[in-house]
């Protein structure tokens, strides 16, 4: 029923808002501004004169702008959310109602209500049909729990990756701060486990680590950066790969990689079946695969164009690596054709704010922070290539502040609830204002409500196939 009133004030809208078409014909210099923008192609520029046009009052040009990033990032729910506010502020409700509409199917959820830039738009059914939408999606989701917790005096250490040693039951987390591995035990008892960090010569901040696929031994990559309590001018910039026992964590190996002769900053580690680690250095954005004993690493595929790479994962066979870019959404790369290939081509939902990512079962799991709210989601995958389905496993829970890194352990992933990391500046330092919280370790079962999903999917695709729908 809600479905057929909102189709039908959908189509009044229509009506509304051809009222307005008269009022915003477009003169000759908005047509030249217009041509321009849609030649435009650089994101920070436009967002740029997008925030100009409208201190100017000028409306008509700040949609064109919003238009245009919209469609340059169409997987981005806030370029849909700033749209949707633009459209309203010239009274075009249909075009303010279908991208806030977009936003609130895909269990999304934004404060429209009481946004003065929606007053143009109010007091109609479909509107208060989107901002009860919004208010549902709010809620919390998901039967997660905080299983452990560091003290805010060691919060500050800054662990934005977290690993789960089974064979002691333990958590492990890397300190970008101190370059250490700490552990928390089943007692809960906190404490270092590796501390060999050494500022001349390396290893540096910890930014990212995996256990190996034989839980055997653990992969810390490492780099002198502003957050690293031992950077300075001559080591910032320097990076590297160490290789540990997991039992006892004695070193195996380190790697300074330097046949790799662009700058180095090396994260989104992924360990591969027979041994080894997948890799990407930020600075080239080109995944690596370093085999065991080889001293060299072996380049996998490059990925121009995806700046914001955040995690990497491998189906079975590791035939296909998955990637999870903060800006653009989900790909999957054919690692046999070097094809890379966004998992959404529709364009139709939003797959970025994605952190992490995990695969298991033929599907993906995912800790998408950049979101309103933060959630983890199942995507479920068609033959390992396209997202045929995706749904919430865990959603504004009352612990979620950003949510941080994770690590998946039989039939539950567990993440940071709240990593620390925006509370600091450039340079590394506190921001005046903010404090260190206690940091939270979430734990949320990956097949929450899983049958009742498939089982309503498969109910729509029987209703499209007796309507013809594609």
């Amino acid at each position: 029923m809600k479905k057929l009133m909102l189709l039908s004030v959908l189509l009044f809208s229509q009506m509304l808002s051809a009222q307005a078409l008269d009022k915003n014909q477009l003169s000759d210099d908005d047509k030249t501004f217009q041509q321009e923008v849609m030649r435009a192609n650089h994101i920070p520029q436009l967002l740029q004169v997008a925030e100009g046009t409208l201190k100017k009052d000028e409306l008509n040009r700040h949609l064109m702008v919003w238009q245009r990033l919209a469609s340059l990032e169409p997987n981005n729910p806030q370029f849909q959310y700033q749209l949707a506010k633009a459209y309203a502020r010239m009274d075009e409700k249909t075009g303010a109602y279908n991208a806030l509409v977009g936003l609130q199917n895909a269990g999304l959820s934004y404060q429209v209500d009481g946004d003065e830039a929606f007053t143009n738009i109010q007091g109609t059914k479909v509107y208060d049909y989107i901002v009860n939408g919004m208010k549902e999606n709010a809620n919390p989701y998901g039967e997660g729990q905080v299983v452990a917790t560091v003290d805010d005096s060691y919060s500050g250490m800054l662990y934005e990756n977290i690993a789960y040693d089974k064979n002691q039951a333990r958590f492990l987390l890397a300190s970008i701060r101190s370059g250490e591995i700490y552990q928390i035990d089943k007692q809960q008892t906190f404490k270092p486990f590796i501390a060999d960090a050494n500022a001349e010569k390396g290893p540096w901040g910890a930014v990212d680590m995996v256990i190996s696929s034989d839980e055997k031994s653990l992969w810390v990559a490492s780099a002198a950066m502003p957050q690293y309590n031992g950077v300075t001018e001559q080591n910032i910039g320097q990076a590297m790969i160490s290789h540990y026992r997991l039992s006892d964590g004695e070193l195996i190996k380190r790697y300074h990689l330097n046949d790799i002769k662009t700058p180095q900053l090396f994260s989104a580690l992924h360990p591969a079946k027979a041994g080894g680690i997948y890799f990407l250095n930020v600075f080239n954005q080109t995944v690596y695969r370093l085999k065991p004993n080889s001293d060299k690493a072996e380049e996998i595929i490059e990925l121009p164009g995806l700046t914001a790479i955040k995690a990497l994962t491998t189906n079975k066979d590791e035939s296909y690596l998955y990637i999870a870019d903060f800006n653009k959404g989900l790909f999957a790369a054919d690692l046999t054709e070097k094809k890379v290939a966004l998992m959404d081509p529709g364009k139709e939902r939003f797959f970025t704010g994605i952190n992490d990512i995990f695969y298991v079962d033929g599907d993906l799991i995912g800790i998408q922070s950049g979101v309103s709210p933060a959630r983890v989601m199942r995507f479920v995958l068609a033959q390992d290539l396209m997202i045929k389905m995706s749904f919430p496993l865990e959603a504004s829970h009352q612990a979620f502040v950003t949510l941080g890194n994770g690590t998946l352990v039989n039939d539950s992933v567990y993440y940071v609830a709240n990593s620390q990391w925006e509370k600091m500046d450039m340079s590394g330092q506190l921001i005046a204002g903010k404090k260190w919280d206690p940091l939270n370790i979430m734990q949320s079962p990956i097949t929450f409500r899983m049958a009742e999903h498939l089982e309503n999917q498969k109910r729509m695709e029987e209703i499209k196939k007796k309507r013809g729908i594609k």
